[in-house]
């Protein structure tokens, strides 16, 4: 079986050995203009090579039952106010500001709005405990700390043990003194304002999508967010996903702690797909093995070959059948949510309402609670033993924090159950920031695909509750219950 990888990076040799280890044969493809073609899906991508791209003076066509992309966003600098920051990833630079001796502190900046990526958070906690232990005055200034998860935790831990500065920041100002050469900063964490003075700023804010990173995504057409990526890098996404089956991403800068996780991750993705029975010492359930999901079906007398359903389709599971002149859905990408009949101009889409079991049947009369076992766990085991007939309605699964709820997640118990909802902590009290925030997100997100689809949006909702709000919770899951058909 071939795995396609694909992109720039110091990591493709390491990839591709350990693949091979594992019985798989690996390809890789630096180059992205030489791909002329790719369709297909996952466990049986097709791509249309150019003259050159594996070494031969021909074109060929080459099959492959995944894809894993290792091109990573550039990553030039902008300009402070006319200053220059070090970049993080600059190895030389921060060895000479480690050599070098000043008055003035050394401030990391790590200024994302949402998370810092996965890579970066580990390099600067790092080089930042690294130069304080050499007796430098360091300070980190961040809006978000990751630090869900091993190393993060002990690498910061670590780090403020070492003497680092932390500051999490609600305002931040920077301007530059060109004649004096220094870093004019004013940061306040929403109760106390620091001024701070500076000759090295050492950011990572400067990632951005460079022409070749951009042309893989639309090449294999992935879905991007609103700054160009193809994957958010968060910590429970293992760090592999992208928004089509099949396309897998490790960055270059994927921390080598985690390549094998990822490998691991990819695989098991992938042996599902193409139907490989589990490995040794995993169980599997035979009737798993031949369950159907739903999934759309394009009616190929209706269809008009518009490409709405291609341009709405949020999993990339639509796919143009030139010869035909049809657009076709690729099952194993499909998630049924219904958008693409909902846009369907010729109405020439449905979705397969196949009850495939009685298990499911079951479980349609039932709500799934995910809960965040800082907070929503430890409320629902005082709830549920005063909730009398109503507690056998209730399926819940534990998690670590609400940050790993996401909207595959939330999606695939939907079809399954009649109602779906996340217990998360209060705001300002996740143990990891804002973990919360990420599962009302994904929530959100799949309760307005639902309202498009013409499907009840209420029957996904978030719950934000403390541990000792057991009360709070027993009225809100009776509501939830009984507020239409579950």
């Amino acid at each position: 079986m071939n795995i396609l990888i694909m992109g720039q990076s110091e990591i493709n040799g390491i990839l591709a050995e350990r693949f091979e280890k594992r019985g798989y044969s690996a390809f890789i493809i630096e180059d992205a203009s030489k791909i002329k073609a790719f369709h297909g899906e996952s466990g049986c991508f097709k791509i249309r090579l150019g003259a050159g791209a594996v070494g031969s003076g021909v074109a060929e066509d080459r099959e492959a039952a995944a894809v894993i992309v290792t091109e990573t966003a550039g990553k030039a600098m902008p300009a402070i106010d006319g200053g220059k920051p070090v970049c993080l990833h600059e190895s030389d630079d921060l060895r000479r500001i480690a050599g070098s001796r000043t008055k003035y502190p050394v401030v990391f900046l790590l200024d994302y709005f949402n998370e810092s990526p996965q890579a970066s958070t580990v390099k600067a906690l790092h080089e930042a405990r690294a130069l304080a232990l050499r007796k430098h005055n360091v300070i980190y200034i961040f809006r978000f700390m990751r630090s869900a998860g091993t190393p993060h935790e002990s690498l910061y831990q670590a780090a403020r043990k070492a003497g680092v500065t932390f500051i999490k920041y609600e305002s931040l100002d920077i301007a530059y003194d060109k004649n004096k050469d220094l870093f004019q900063i004013k940061v306040s964490d929403g109760v106390n304002e620091v001024d701070i003075l500076t000759k090295h700023v050492i950011s990572d804010s400067g990632y951005g999508v460079d022409g070749a990173y951009a042309e893989i995504a639309l090449k294999l057409r992935l879905r991007v967010n609103e700054a160009g990526y193809i994957n958010e890098d968060r910590y429970m996404l293992s760090p592999t996903l992208t928004s089509r089956k099949g396309v897998y991403y490790f960055s270059g800068d994927t921390a080598a702690d985690r390549i094998s996780e990822g490998i691991d991750y990819t695989l098991s993705m992938i042996e599902a797909d193409v139907g490989i029975p589990a490995r040794a010492g995993e169980e599997t359930d035979p009737e798993d093995v031949n369950r159907t999901e739903d999934y759309a079906i394009v009616d190929a007398e209706k269809c008009v070959f518009c490409y709405s359903c291609y341009r709405a389709c949020p999993h990339g599971a639509m796919t143009p059948d030139e010869e035909a002149r049809v657009m076709k859905n690729m099952k194993v990408a499909c998630e049924a949510c219904g958008i693409c009949a909902a846009v369907c101009p010729g109405n020439a889409i449905t979705i397969t309402t196949d009850d495939f079991s009685d298990e499911r049947e079951g479980k349609r009369g039932k709500v799934k609670l995910f809960c965040c076992e800082n907070s929503g766990a430890v409320a629902l085991q005082e709830v549920l033993p005063a909730m009398g007939d109503l507690a056998s309605k209730i399926d819940a699964e534990t998690l670590p924090c609400g940050g790993r709820i996401g909207f595959e997640q939330l999606s695939g118990a939907l079809r399954q159950y009649g109602k779906v909802m996340a217990l998360v902590c209060m705001d300002d009290a996740c143990k990891h920031f804002d973990g919360n925030k990420r599962a009302c997100r994904q929530a959100e997100r799949l309760s307005a695909m639902l309202e498009t689809a013409g499907i009840d949006p209420g029957k996904v909702e978030v719950c934000k509750i403390s541990h000792a709000m057991s009360a709070v919770l027993q009225d809100t899951l009776i509501d939830f219950l009984k507020e239409g058909a579950v």
